[in-house]
C-alpha cells in the first residue's frame, strides 16, 4: 500500500517496508496446517507508526466454496 499523505501522526512522508519474522504468519482460520503467508508492512521512519499490514499470498484466504 502506498500511503502518499504520509504519517497521519507525525506527517512524515518517507515511508519504510518491513517484514514480520519467527511465528508471524497469518493463516486462514479453515486451514490449521497451512504454512500461511508472509506479512508486510508499511512503516513511517521518523515515529515507527505502523501505517498497514498485508499478507504477501491473499489467495489463501478465499472461502471455499
Amino acid at each position: 500500500m502506498e500511503n502518499n499523505n504520509g504519517c497521519p501522526v507525525c506527517g512524515c512522508t518517507e515511508i519504510g517496508k518491513g517484514k514480520l519474522i519467527g511465528h508471524a504468519n497469518m493463516i486462514p482460520v479453515d486451514k490449521f496446517f497451512s504454512g500461511g503467508s508472509e506479512i508486510v508492512a508499511d512503516i513511517c521512519t521518523k515515529c515507527g507508526q505502523v501505517l498497514s499490514l498485508k499478507v504477501i499470498k491473499p489467495e489463501m484466504f478465499k472461502l471455499k466454496k
